[in-house]
C-alpha cells in the first residue's frame, strides 16, 4: 500500500511559511532599492565636488578667474558636510534593517530545518529558491553599503588634497598622448626582446613570431599560425581608455563602465588559445573595478588594469598564468622616470641652462607634468636649485639653478 506523502500539518501551514519567506524577500528588495538610492546620491555628491575641485585648478592653469568656481566648491563642500551627517544615520538604519531581516531569515531556516525532510521535492525547491534569493539580496545590500563607505572616503580624500597634487592629476591631451606613446614604445621593446610560451599548450615562439598592429589607442600583439586556416594561439589586446575631458583636461578615474568590455572578452574564450586583455588608463581606476578584475578567474584568458598615473598594474594574483605575464604589461616606475629626467636636466645644466619651466620641460621630453614636478622636487632637495611656484607670479612651476 502506497504511503501518503508527509507535508506540513496542512497546506495552509506550508503557505504561511512560503509567504513568510516571500515577505522577507520583498523587504530585502526594498532595502536594496533604498541602498541603491543612497549609493546614487553619494556618487552624485562625489561627481559635484570632484568637478568643482578640479575645475578650479583647470581655470588657474588656463589663467582664468576662479572666484565663481571657488564659491561653487565652497557651496558643494558645505552641502556634503551636511549630507555626511545624515548619511551616517542612514547607513546605521540600513545596517540595522539588514541585520533584522537576516535574523528573521535565520529563524525561518531553523523553523524549516526540522521539517524539510517531510516536504515534497517541489516544495523544497520553492523554499530553497526563496532562501537563495534572501542570501543574494543580502549580499547585494552589503556590497552597496561597502561601496557607499568607499565613495564617502573618496570624497574626504578629494577635500583634503593639496592644490599642487590636484594640478598634478590634471592631464592635458598632450600628457595623455605622451603617456600613450611611451607605454606603447615600452611594450614594443619588451616584445622585441622576448619570445613567448603558451601557458595552456606549452608551445613556444620566438620574438620574431610577433605580429604587432598599432592604432590610435590600441596595440595588438599576436602569434598567428596557418596560412589558409589561421589560428591565433596567443594574443595581447592592449587598449588605452581615456575619460571625458573638461576644458581640455582629463582627471577622472575609469570605473564600472568598462564591465561590458571585460565581460565580452571573457565570453569569447576558446580552448587552447591564450588571450590577454590589457586596459590602460592614464588617470587610474576606481576601487570597484579593481576589485572586480582582481577576482576574475578564467581558464584561457587574463585581464589586467594598468594605471599610468600611479604606475601600477592590477590583476588576479592567484591565477598563475595571469601573474606570469603581469611584468610584460607593468609600466616603469615613477622613480625610474624621474631619475632619467634628472640625468637629462643635469646635462642641460652643464651646458649652461639655468632655469626650467615645467610645461616646457614636459613638451620637450614628451612626459607627463607629474614626472617633471617630481624631478624638480628631487633636485631642490639635493640643493641643486629651488622651485618658484605660480603664487610668485610665474606662469608655471620654474626650477632655478643655484650659482
Amino acid at each position: 500500500m502506497a504511503k501518503t506523502p508527509l507535508f506540513f500539518r496542512d497546506q495552509g501551514e506550508m503557505g504561511d511559511v512560503l509567504a513568510e519567506a516571500k515577505g522577507l524577500v520583498s523587504e530585502l528588495k526594498t532595502l536594496k532599492k533604498n541602498a541603491d538610492l543612497e549609493k546614487k546620491a553619494i556618487e552624485d555628491y562625489k561627481e559635484k565636488i570632484e568637478e568643482t575641485r578640479y575645475l578650479q585648478s583647470i581655470k588657474e592653469r588656463l589663467g582664468k578667474k576662479v572666484e565663481v568656481v571657488k564659491n561653487l566648491f565652497a557651496k558643494a563642500t558645505k552641502e556634503w558636510l551636511n549630507y555626511r551627517e545624515k548619511l551616517k544615520k542612514r547607513e546605521k538604519e540600513l545596517k540595522m534593517q539588514q541585520e533584522e531581516l537576516l535574523r528573521q531569515k535565520k529563524e525561518l531556516e531553523s523553523k524549516l530545518e526540522s521539517r524539510l525532510t517531510k516536504l515534497e521535492y517541489e516544495q523544497k525547491e520553492r523554499l530553497n529558491k526563496e532562501l537563495k534569493n534572501l542570501s543574494e539580496l543580502s549580499n547585494q545590500v552589503n556590497h552597496q553599503l561597502i561601496e557607499i563607505n568607499t565613495t564617502k572616503n573618496e570624497i574626504e580624500e578629494i577635500l583634503k588634497e593639496d592644490e599642487e597634487i590636484i594640478k598634478e592629476k590634471l592631464l592635458s591631451k598632450e600628457d595623455v598622448l605622451f603617456m600613450r606613446l611611451n607605454y606603447f614604445n615600452l611594450i614594443k621593446e619588451r616584445l622585441a626582446s622576448n619570445g613567448v610560451t603558451n601557458p595552456l599548450t606549452g608551445q613556444s615562439y620566438s620574438s620574431r613570431d610577433w605580429n604587432i598592429t598599432i592604432e590610435k589607442n590600441a596595440l595588438t600583439a599576436s602569434i598567428v599560425e596557418g596560412l589558409i586556416s589561421k589560428k591565433i594561439p596567443i594574443c595581447f589586446d592592449i587598449r588605452i581608455l581615456v575619460s571625458e575631458s573638461k576644458e581640455g583636461f582629463i582627471y577622472k578615474k575609469i570605473g564600472m563602465e568598462i564591465t561590458d568590455i571585460v565581460t565580452d572578452f571573457i565570453s569569447a574564450s576558446t580552448n587552447g588559445l591564450f588571450h590577454s586583455l590589457v586596459l590602460v588608463s592614464p588617470t587610474g581606476w576606481t576601487e570597484g573595478i579593481i576589485e572586480k578584475v582582481k577576482n576574475i578567474s578564467d581558464m584561457n584568458n587574463s585581464v589586467y588594469l594598468v594605471d599610468l598615473f600611479e604606475r601600477k598594474i592590477f590583476y588576479n594574483e592567484i591565477d598563475k598564468k595571469t601573474k606570469t605575464f603581469a611584468e610584460w604589461f607593468a609600466p616603469i616606475s615613477l622613480t625610474q622616470e624621474i631619475l632619467e629626467l634628472i640625468t637629462k636636466l643635469k646635462q642641460n645644466i652643464e651646458n649652461g641652462e639655468l632655469q626650467f619651466r615645467a610645461d616646457k620641460v614636459a613638451n620637450r621630453y614628451q612626459i607627463p607634468r607629474k614626472v617633471v614636478v617630481g624631478a624638480f622636487r628631487e633636485m631642490e632637495d639635493s640643493g641643486i636649485g629651488e622651485i618658484i611656484d605660480t603664487t610668485e607670479g610665474a606662469k608655471d612651476l620654474i626650477f632655478f639653478v643655484r650659482d
